[in-house]
């Protein structure tokens, strides 16, 4: 975001921020790792502190509506502060955070992996088909000449005799992008 942007929005929240002093006590001080976790983040679209922010505000959200329930009182919030259950609660959702983060890469580059090699397989048995029908030249890039009628049938069969004989070392293998 821009600069006056996010002069806007501090100067917006303010008067909430002092009308809501508990709230605030309380969310701030609970969503301690995500601003560690947007301040870490070196990224431009800040997935590590809306992953972190997100499970964290989660954590949080019952301690803030414990404090409403009770009033939004000063003593209130700071007796929720002092509670080592509310801390584990919010800490720990931002713990869950940081490793879904850090697992997420790996499922997601397994999943990507398996796609790709069962799309493989579908081409090679593709390919394999392809040389069975149309013979050895499609494999090698060859132009095919047009014969004459007797000597496509000619070739026909010797296509038919080819195709059984199609084996893996025969096969384009795919080119590294």
């Amino acid at each position: 975001m821009k600069t006056w942007v996010k002069v806007l929005v501090l100067i917006l929240l303010f008067p909430f921020a002092a009308l809501l002093l508990p709230t605030t006590l309380v969310f701030v001080t609970m969503m301690g790792p995500t601003f560690v976790a947007y301040i870490t983040d070196r990224s431009r679209e800040k997935h590590l502190a809306i992953t972190v922010g997100l499970l964290n505000f989660a954590g949080t959200l019952p301690a803030i509506i414990d404090l409403w329930t009770r009033g939004q009182s000063h003593p209130a919030a700071m007796d929720l502060i002092g509670d080592v259950f509310v801390w584990v609660i919010a800490y720990g959702a931002a713990f869950v955070g940081w490793g879904i983060f850090a697992i997420m890469p790996s499922f997601v580059g397994s999943y990507f992996r398996m796609t790709t090699q069962t799309r493989i397989h579908g081409l090679v048995r593709r390919q394999k088909a392809l040389i069975a029908e149309w013979g050895h030249a499609v494999a090698e890039g060859l132009e095919v000449a047009m014969h004459s009628d007797e000597e496509e049938d000619e070739d026909a069969e010797d296509a038919d005799e080819d195709a059984a004989e199609v084996t893996e070392a025969e096969l384009v293998e795919p080119q590294a992008g």
